[in-house]
């Protein structure tokens, strides 16, 4: 069911029980209107009855003036009938009704031929001369019935042509409401589904479609980088692999076909090996990349000691690269807060992380030292790690993150493009935030980390 019939459906129930609401009170008071008159002309004909006995010329002048189908009863104390009036007698009198009748005036209603409807009738009684006696009425409403249908009548339908012009308002008006995202609808070409470049138009300015064309059009966007990305780094990645492989192919059927002598062939090997030590970076690279990105967050949960993995870090490093120098800078907030401090996450990702970037700050300041600062500003642990390399050029900065993506000035200094690109998801992994600031001759990294800071 479309959006447009479920609101055209809404719509016209919800105006059906308000105009049916709305019928039922006007016909429901009208009905007591017209109950309560009926009451009042039965009650004044009932308490006519002692005229009876008063004046008998006056009582029968007042029963000219009738009601339709009336007919008038007086009984007597020993409830023997003393005046019947003319007009059907089709109420059967009760010695109930005319006890209850003493006490207090007691409306009724019964089936009576050939009217549709019930008749009523009021019983009451008085006193003459010591005496009590109970005057009965009974008479059909005729005018009041016959206004009372020709009001339901108008009613029903009413209410009838009312909902036909209601559904077709509602249809308009749904389909008027609905006009903008039709018109998105429409734009939504199947051919074009694997064309990012396409983009959503809106004619309206600050609706809801607008809204939507704008975050679909982002979205696309969005999808259009990351397949520009996947396209670059699958190319390259392909490249990357095919070239050591080839190269290794190429040198052991050198090696087969011409060296003779064992040294010969050992030279060969180390060359081939050397290559395929490469391979394997670039291999074991991608596969950490793509862990990463299918990496659930039900790993991410344990309780990480930000302190040790630093050191740790720090210590993996050193025993990689015995000869780079890593100062490492403890700020006195973080010190005296690192044992309430507390990190959600996973200290192998943060750890990978850290290694990843010292190794870069390493291999392009042609290991200078590196200096890494740690320091809590508010609720975020900050890791600062600045090297004295080559730089990054500023026009390169926005895509350093993009996977096989490096520097133009990097020269033969070897890599694949995927150091920064990992750190960069398990940072976004730990709900934290990853940046690079460059110039000439220094390059920083900053880590934010967002930290819970434990209490007592």
């Amino acid at each position: 069911m479309s959006i447009k019939q479920r609101i055209t459906i809404w719509f016209g129930a919800l105006v059906a029980s308000l105009l049916l609401l709305f019928s039922l009170f006007i016909y429901q008071t009208y009905e007591s209107y017209r109950q309560s008159l009926i009451r009042t002309r039965l009650q004044r004909r009932a308490v006519a009855g002692e005229l009876y006995f008063q004046n008998r010329a006056e009582f029968h002048r007042f029963n000219y003036l009738t009601l339709p189908d009336q007919h008038e009863t007086i009984v007597g104390p020993d409830n023997k009938i003393i005046y019947n009036s003319s007009g059907p007698d089709d109420y059967k009198l009760t010695a109930g009704l005319l006890a209850r009748a003493r006490e207090k005036e007691v409306f009724f209603s019964y089936s009576a031929r050939p009217w549709n409807t019930d008749k009523e009738g009021v019983a009451l009684s008085f006193v003459i001369d010591g005496t009590r006696y109970v005057s009965v009425v009974t008479a059909y409403d005729l005018g009041g019935r016959q206004a009372s249908n020709s009001l339901l009548f108008i009613l029903v339908v009413g209410n009838i042509v009312l909902l036909v012009i209601v559904a077709f308002a509602g249809f308009w008006f749904a389909r008027r409401s609905m006009l903008p995202f039709d018109q998105l609808i429409k734009q939504m070409n199947p051919a074009s589904v694997n064309d990012f470049s396409f983009r959503l138009e809106s004619t309206s300015k600050a609706d809801e479609a607008a809204y939507l064309a704008n975050s679909f059009n982002e979205l696309l966007g969005r999808l259009q980088t990351l397949a520009n990305s996947q396209e670059h780094f699958v190319a390259y990645a392909s490249h990357e692999i095919r070239t050591p492989l080839t190269v290794v192919k190429g040198i052991l059927e050198t090696s087969f076909a011409y060296d003779k002598a064992l040294a010969d062939v050992r030279t060969s090997m180390e060359k081939a090996l050397f290559r395929l030590e490469d391979a394997i970076t670039l291999t074991n690279s991608l596969l950490q990349l793509a862990e990463v990105e299918g990496l659930q967050s039900v790993k991410m949960r344990e309780d990480v000691n930000i302190v040790d993995t630093i050191l740790d870090s720090i210590s993996y490093f050193g025993e990689k690269h015995p000869d780079q120098q890593i100062e490492l800078t403890l700020s006195d907030i973080f010190t005296e807060q690192s044992q309430v401090i507390h990190i959600i996450g996973n200290s192998v990702l943060l750890r990978t992380v850290l290694i990843n970037i010292l190794d870069n700050a390493s291999k392009y300041s042609d290991k200078k030292s590196v200096k890494l600062d740690v320091d809590l500003d508010d609720h975020e642990m900050v890791i600062a790690i600045t090297d004295h390399g080559m730089g990054i050029p500023p026009e390169q900065l926005e895509n350093i993150f993009m996977p096989m993506m490096r520097a133009s000035n990097v020269g033969k200094v070897p890599g694949f493009g995927l150091g920064l690109t990992i750190a960069k998801k398990i940072i976004d992994m730990h709900r934290g935030t990853l940046t690079v600031n460059s110039e000439p001759n220094q390059t920083k990294v900053f880590i934010k980390i967002p930290v819970r800071i434990s209490v007592g």
